[in-house]
């Protein structure tokens, strides 16, 4: 499948996902706090960092504070998005989705989150060490690692999430479900990315332009114009970005369950299936696509 037709497919999936989620909005809501609590996260980081005044600090000092501070910001992104991935599947599965199940739900499987954010950080040390050297191979190289573990997460999550997995377990159970599965996953992974970065580069002109007007205002009020509203269209986005990979990873991962019991012919479920052209009746209690 070419780059355009998987395209075509990712904006279909986006389309769907988006109608499931104008059918029952707490979908978008751990997404949205998720984003929130970033923001206050990094800027507790940050007030922190002024009030100690480090300056005599030694680049290993820096490397720890760094990768404390990355492991935090992961724990907090794959709390948020294990909630999602449950509501996300009891909406699909014809339930009643909510915040406070969602919460138990990824507070339950914690440990597993923990181990999830633990390799991710010692990836993104890696890959940060390597895109500061000189080493062109080395940056490619770092960068590929980068984008296989991010991948390889996000389907590792619905695991955890879904069927209570331990974080070996869940390696092992992704691990069975790719063979023969990685085709689809790959058409997939660029179709949705493809269309966040479209998405993104028009969200990214927007709030420049909301930035440019905001200067020419100028003074105080223009400095806060510039921060709420370019600071809200790009809190959106991310929310938007988060939500749209995690209910395509639920779904593809929710398909790839079926196609282990059913066989190849098993139909993709909600915003997938739509998008793959897979017709099919919607469960008891949940509204068709």
């Amino acid at each position: 499948m070419g780059f355009f037709a998987s395209l075509k497919k990712g904006w279909a999936f986006m389309k769907a996902a988006f109608r499931m989620a104008g059918q029952n909005r707490k979908l978008l809501a751990p997404s949205l706090y998720m984003v929130l609590s970033m923001i206050v996260y990094y800027v507790g980081w940050i007030a922190a960092i002024v009030a100690i005044d480090p300056q005599q600090w030694s680049d290993g000092q820096w490397a720890l504070v760094g990768g404390i501070c990355t492991l935090g910001s992961f724990l907090i992104f794959y709390f948020f998005c294990g909630m999602t991935v449950n509501m996300i599947d009891v909406h699909l599965k014809g339930g009643t989705p909510s915040l406070a199940e969602g919460a138990r739900d990824a507070g339950k499987n914690f440990l597993a989150i923990t181990f999830l954010a633990v390799i991710s950080t010692i990836v993104e040390m890696i890959a940060k060490a390597a895109r500061g050297k000189d080493n062109l191979v080395g940056k490619i190289l770092a960068s590929i690692i980068e984008a296989v573990w991010t991948m390889a997460a996000f389907l590792l999550l619905p695991a955890i999430i879904i069927e209570d997995a331990s974080f070996g377990q869940a390696m092992r159970r992704c691990r069975d479900l790719h063979k023969g599965n990685l085709l689809l996953i790959g058409i997939g992974e660029v179709g949705v990315r493809a269309v966040t970065m479209v998405i993104g580069f028009l969200a990214m002109l927007v709030i420049f332009g909301v930035i440019y007007a905001a200067a020419g205002i100028g003074g105080t009020a223009g400095l806060i114009l510039a921060v709420l509203v370019g600071g809200t269209l790009f809190a959106l986005f991310a929310a938007f970005n988060i939500y749209l990979r995690m209910a395509y990873y639920t779904c593809l991962y929710l398909w790839a369950v079926e196609v282990e019991k059913a066989g190849a012919g098993a139909r993709a479920p909600g915003p997938l299936g739509e998008a793959l052209g897979h017709a099919q009746a919607a469960p008891a209690g949940a509204a068709a696509y």
